[in-house]
């Protein structure tokens, strides 16, 4: 079975095309053991997301929340919320996704519809995400709406680039329409939170090939290494420690993918100071090591 991976940037940003430029959104499956961890990690995006459960049962993280979803459910996510996506039972768990840049809302920068329908909505307190369910009369619609996108982005008959707009103006605003109540900024202590969190981040994308210290991410952070580490661990759910790993693990599948490396060359270059350690970390992640990754999934000679 083949292994995917979402490519991000230094700043833990998805670097995606999302469709094209004359068409900027993707709609996909994603069935989540087909995933190098089996989930998709934090990441976030500047297209809003929706996302429709169809088998299984998916918990979404945004920001600081979690949504456990079963198959019928959705949720909305929107621009630039940091978020993942795990499997809560069953590893085969799928969600049918669409990203959608902005602008799909808005028909032409500086519109009214942008100034007054979207621009506003992309940073209201209490809209990083909204869950769906078909009890809800106005939810089952979207939901309804994000099968029938799926059908015209997969089925592509004459003019599916014109029924996907009319469903999404449709989606957008019943989704607007029922957010009654939410102030017109994000909170302060939430907005700083999401901006210390990606300064974090960034930095260990930035730096994984050499030593980190606590003590350099709670610098950069300007908090206490206590802090740090009780900050980081409520926002990503697992240690600093572990983070770095994990992200050293997945640059080193990268590196399987794409050259001849030996493990042993590649252990050193994502930051491993123990070609044993990096083995035993590699396997404990992807349950297989890092040979047997190679052998599985590239087709490039066995090296050592």
């Amino acid at each position: 079975m083949e292994k995917k991976e979402i490519p991000i940037d230094e700043n833990h940003k998805e670097t995606t095309l999302h469709g094209s430029y004359e068409f900027p959104m993707a709609v996909y499956v994603d069935q989540l053991d087909k995933n190098v961890l089996g989930f998709v990690n934090w990441h976030w995006h500047d297209e809003i997301q929706f996302s429709l459960v169809t088998k299984g049962e998916v918990e979404f993280w945004v920001n600081q929340k979690a949504y456990a979803l079963k198959s019928g459910q959705g949720i909305f996510i929107n621009s630039g919320c940091l978020h993942r996506s795990k499997p809560v039972s069953k590893p085969d768990s799928t969600f049918i996704c669409l990203d959608i840049a902005v602008k799909m809302l808005s028909f032409f920068q500086g519109s009214a519809i942008e100034q007054k329908y979207v621009k506003p909505y992309l940073k209201l307190e209490g809209f990083s995400a909204v869950t769906l369910d078909n009890k809800v009369e106005w939810q089952k619609i979207i939901l309804t709406k994000i099968k029938d996108v799926y059908q015209f982005y997969t089925q592509k008959a004459y003019g599916y680039e014109l029924d996907i707009c009319i469903s999404l103006a449709a989606i957008w605003k019943l989704l607007i329409s029922n957010q009654n109540g939410l102030r017109s900024e994000t909170n302060a202590n939430e907005y700083i939170d999401q901006q210390r969190i990606k300064t974090i981040m960034s930095y260990i994308h930035a730096h994984y090939m050499e030593k980190i210290t606590l003590q350099e991410i709670a610098a950069i952070a300007h908090i206490s290494k206590g802090e740090c580490c009780r900050f980081f661990k409520r926002i990503v759910k697992c240690t600093v420690f572990d983070y770095i790993v994990n992200y050293r693990i997945n640059k080193s599948i990268e590196l399987l993918w794409a050259t001849d490396m030996t493990v042993s060359q590649i252990a050193g270059f994502v930051g491993f100071g123990s070609t044993s350690y990096y083995i035993e970390r590699f396997k404990k992640q992807v349950s297989c090591t890092p040979r047997e990754y190679r052998v599985l999934h590239v087709n490039l000679p066995v090296v050592q």
